[in-house]
């Protein structure tokens, strides 16, 4: 059974808020919110449809205490359960002038790689909720709008079903979703509502000891390499 989620980004729509219908809305499971929205909005699509949001922040998002978020939940380096559809969350842009908020490469692949981590108890994410995208054909020209590296790498190592960014404004036209393997990357601006389907168990149970091998080949090289170091100091 998949489960219905709408996915936001960027600009308080119209239709989900001044023209809202419940009725319209009444089958979405949960709400994933890609950044750059302000708490309010959130907190209406929250409390009109009962359900629960899913959030990062954007770089224009440094503003907002975390108290005005109270009702939704921070997903950024964490992966969270909902249904048994497991989603991780990166907050952020590429930093570009020095504000709230922004990240260098280096700061997101550590970012990333904290969360890698934590799939180890928690499983790995179906879904990657950002604000930017990874690099690759949705990112801009600009240092503002360029993508993050480290979520290419995640993808290669998760295969989620979905990444879904926000970020990206839609001045030359709409952007259209993408593969990357196994991932499709799709552009939340300003609302998509999608059908998510659940990933078959044994497939999921398989993918998890895939990156429980892959994190112990890490730490096994890692604990080699400063073996040999250590000897080489010796002689």
């Amino acid at each position: 059974m998949p489960l219905t989620v709408l996915a936001i980004a960027d600009e308080v729509s119209r239709t989900l808020y001044d023209c809202f219908e419940r009725e319209r809305w009444k089958s979405v499971d949960c709400i994933l919110s890609c950044g750059d929205l302000p708490p309010w909005y959130l907190d209406f699509l929250c409390s009109s449809l009962t359900i629960p949001v899913f959030y990062v922040r954007g770089n224009h998002d440094g503003g907002y205490r975390s108290s005005e978020y109270e009702g939704s939940q921070n997903i950024h380096g964490k992966i969270v359960n909902f249904k048994g559809l497991r989603i991780a969350g990166f907050e952020g842009s590429a930093r570009y002038n020095g504000g709230p908020l922004q990240y260098t490469q280096r700061e997101m692949s550590h970012a990333v790689h904290r969360t890698r981590l934590s799939a180890l108890r928690a499983g790995v994410p179906d879904v990657l909720v950002t604000h930017a995208p990874p690099t690759g054909p949705h990112t801009g020209a600009d240092v503002c709008h360029a993508g993050f590296d480290a979520f290419v790498s995640a993808l290669n190592g998760w295969k989620p079903q979905l990444l879904i960014h926000g970020h990206m404004h839609h001045y030359d036209g709409a952007q259209k979703p993408y593969r990357s393997g196994a991932t499709t990357i799709l552009n939340a601006y300003p609302y998509k509502l999608l059908q998510i389907p659940m990933r078959p168990q044994e497939v999921a149970e398989t993918k998890t000891a895939s990156a429980h091998l892959s994190i112990k080949r890490l730490f096994a090289h890692r604990h080699a390499n400063r073996m040999v170091g250590l000897t080489s100091r010796d002689r």
